[in-house]
Order: C-alpha cells, then sequence, then structure tokens
C-alpha cells in the first residue's frame, strides 16, 4: 500500500512539474502580460474571461452571462449604483448561446454564492452554436484546486494554441477602437468608446437576420428560467434592440421573424421573471458601433432604461415589461 501510495505522489508530481515547466517557458519567452490566456474552450473570448474571473476577490452575489450583447452593452457602472453593491460581475463573452449560457450558469452557482442573473441578448443568441467548454478545467481553475488544473491543463495542452494566441492575446487587450477589444472594467464590462471607434461598413448594416434562429435555444432559454426558479435566483432579461436607421429598414418578414423572437421569450418568461423589450423605444444611430452593440454612452442609457421599466413594473406590481 506504501508503495503504491509514493507510485501516485511520484506520477502527480511529475505532471505538476512538467505543467509548471510549461507555463514558465510559455511566460519566459513573452512575459507575463502576454501571456494567452490558458486553453479552456475554443473561444479566446471566453479564454480571456475565465482569466478576468481568477484575478477577481470578489465573490460576486450578482452575475450577468452571455454574449457580446451583456458584455458590451450591460453597463457596469449602473447596475453596481442599482443594486448598491460592488459584489457584481459581467462574465459574458462573444458567442454564447442560449445552451452555454444554461450550462455555464449551473457552473458559475456552484462556485460563487449568487442570488441574481442578468442576460442582456439579441436574436444572434439564439442562432446556432457549438461552443467546446472544459467546465471541470475552469471549476478547478476558479476554486484554486491546483492538482484538478494541472491535470487539466496537461489533458487541454495545445503548444498551437499557445503559440497562434501569443500576438493576439496582446491585441484584444489593447485595441480599443475595434470590434475585438477585451480590455474589461473593474466588473468584466467592455466599453466601446463613443468617439475615434473604427466602425466597420459590413457590421453597421447587418441585422443578423441571415442565419435561422434555432429552435432548441429556446428550450435552454426555458432551463435557464426553470433553474432560476428552482434555485430562488432573481433573473433579469433584457432584450437589446436595434439602431433605428437598422430597424426602421426591416422587410415585413424580418419584423415577423423579429416580432415572433420576442412573443416566444414573452411565453417562456411570463410572469416568472423580469423582462424589459427595449425595441419599443427609439435608439438613435449615434448610440450604436454597429447595428446591435452600443457604445459607451448607449450602453449606459439602455441599461438605465432597463431598470427604470423595472422600477416602474414594480410600482404597478407587474413583472413583464412591454
Amino acid at each position: 500500500m506504501k508503495q503504491f501510495i509514493e507510485k501516485i505522489f511520484k506520477f502527480l508530481s511529475f505532471f505538476v512539474t512538467l505543467s509548471s515547466l510549461l507555463t514558465l517557458i510559455i511566460i519566459g519567452l513573452v512575459g507575463v502580460e502576454n501571456t494567452p490566456a490558458l486553453n479552456f474552450s475554443d473561444s479566446y473570448s471566453f479564454n480571456e474571461k475565465i482569466l478576468f474571473l481568477k484575478k477577481q476577490s470578489i465573490n460576486p452575489e450578482i452575475i450577468s452571462i452571455g454574449s457580446s450583447m451583456t458584455q458590451n452593452n450591460l453597463d457596469s457602472e449602473v447596475v453596481l449604483a442599482e443594486f448598491q453593491t460592488n459584489k457584481y460581475l459581467n462574465t459574458a463573452s462573444w458567442g454564447m448561446k442560449m445552451q452555454d449560457n444554461f450550462n455555464f450558469l449551473k457552473l458559475l452557482y456552484s462556485t460563487y454564492p449568487i442570488d441574481k442573473i442578468i442576460i442582456v441578448s439579441n436574436v444572434v443568441d439564439f442562432q446556432k452554436g457549438n461552443k467546446r467548454i472544459d467546465p471541470d478545467y475552469i471549476k478547478y481553475y476558479l476554486t484554486k484546486n491546483n492538482l484538478g488544473t494541472t491535470y487539466s491543463f496537461l489533458k487541454n495542452f495545445n503548444l498551437s494554441y499557445y503559440s497562434e494566441n501569443l500576438k493576439y492575446a496582446k491585441y484584444v487587450r489593447n485595441c480599443q477602437n475595434d470590434y475585438e477589444y477585451l480590455g474589461y472594467d473593474k466588473s468584466g464590462m467592455v466599453k466601446f468608446k463613443n468617439e475615434g471607434f473604427n466602425i466597420k461598413d459590413q457590421r453597421w448594416i447587418d441585422n443578423h437576420f441571415d442565419k435561422k434562429i434555432t429552435e432548441i435555444e429556446y428550450v435552454y432559454l426555458d432551463s435557464i428560467s426553470k433553474f432560476c426558479s428552482e434555485n430562488n435566483l432573481k433573473l433579469y432579461f433584457f432584450q437589446s434592440p436595434y439602431r433605428e436607421g437598422l430597424y426602421s429598414e426591416f422587410s415585413t418578414n424580418e419584423m415577423n421573424i423579429y416580432n415572433n423572437h420576442i412573443n416566444r421569450i414573452d411565453i417562456i418568461l411570463n410572469d416568472k421573471h423580469y423582462f424589459v423589450d427595449s425595441s419599443k423605444a427609439i435608439w438613435n444611430d449615434s448610440l450604436f458601433v454597429d447595428g446591435i452593440h452600443f457604445n459607451d454612452v448607449g450602453a449606459e442609457l439602455f441599461t438605465n432604461y432597463c431598470f427604470d421599466k423595472i422600477k416602474e413594473a414594480q410600482t404597478n406590481n407587474n413583472i413583464y415589461i412591454k
């Protein structure tokens, strides 16, 4: 028995040593500030957000989840002021669909003492997606389980991932005027500047109706709704709008698709959670950097709008805000 334990110990020590060596080599070559985030998934934005979460000393009671709709459009300062707390983190990253959100929510719920969830969304979050995410790796990493992290690091180690992302990591952390910018504020939001942003013509006119909405994503939103209800979590779902100039040009078919989408969310969340449909208001083009992403001015106005609508609903003892 003693020899068996010694062999196990030596085996684990080898993995820890190898992991540390590989990490030190990477850091030594590029420097700590340029080292790519670990390979938790096939989404670099997601990996960067996990790195951000690891660095925080906050045990959040409020989290926001979702795609870039949440990451860029939900103003942190407004959220912090609304709930009068500093225990809030924005955990969103590019391209997260409702299935990804549901799986990530369960992991976060088992990690943090959360009681409120915020999601900012648009039709893009209900289109087909299939991320590869290693939940055990993330869990080990965020809870400082060094042995589990080492094992997962080696299991997922891919030299090409790190070599390919050496320059990219530096770029996304510093490209303040581009869409790929991942410079987080203290809560995890990424703000796009009102002035000097490199707006791309194609993104400015893209209404994202070129891809079909996937039915299964509504099923996963329903799973999120039920999970929150079963665990006494308050869910705030904010429908993010299109810029006025793009919304006004929707064809009859596009408008029908959009309205049906809103109605589906209404059916799923009705009388259970807070739902703000901001598309009923007019959102000037000057508030956006493309068809659906706000600049910093727009994000603040949008977030205030959503919470103001919730306050109105609470005054009227209502929960669904049209």
